[in-house]
């Protein structure tokens, strides 16, 4: 998996991607929690534990789409993600937040329903493929 960078996407979610392709979702996990509010987070516990069991079902990580990037002023920014596995796709949310030195995560969600993580998928009949 050839990790493609994108200037629109903070480097700290780049990296976890790219760490999960190369040593799987535990790794990324703990790279999305270093240097934020979700450092020592049982949360993070919680989801690494979850993606490890789900690993069986949907089958190796492949790719990351971007599907929306929203400000919520200077120092936030939520993004949305498609996230590609072999046999399916999961949807996330990253919510992350610019420190004095980079930016870092401050939560995140992951689901197997788009409009878990992206309600406004619900409410509209849009088509996000090319």
């Amino acid at each position: 998996v050839e990790a493609v960078s994108n200037p629109s996407v903070p480097m700290v979610i780049q990296d976890g991607f790219t760490i999960w392709a190369k040593s799987g979702a535990l790794f990324a996990f703990e790279a999305w929690q270093k240097g934020g509010f979700l450092e020592d987070s049982r949360k993070v516990a919680s989801q690494s534990s979850y993606f490890r069991r789900l690993d069986q079902a949907i089958g190796n990580y492949k790719s990351y789409d971007l599907v929306e990037s929203k400000g919520i002023g200077p120092s936030s920014q939520i993004l949305y993600f498609a996230v590609n596995f072999e046999r399916g796709a999961l949807y996330a949310r990253f919510l992350v937040y610019r420190t004095e030195k980079a930016w870092v995560v401050q939560d995140m969600d992951f689901s197997t329903k788009p409009e878990a993580v992206m309600p406004w998928v619900a409410f509209q009949g849009v088509s996000y493929a090319e």
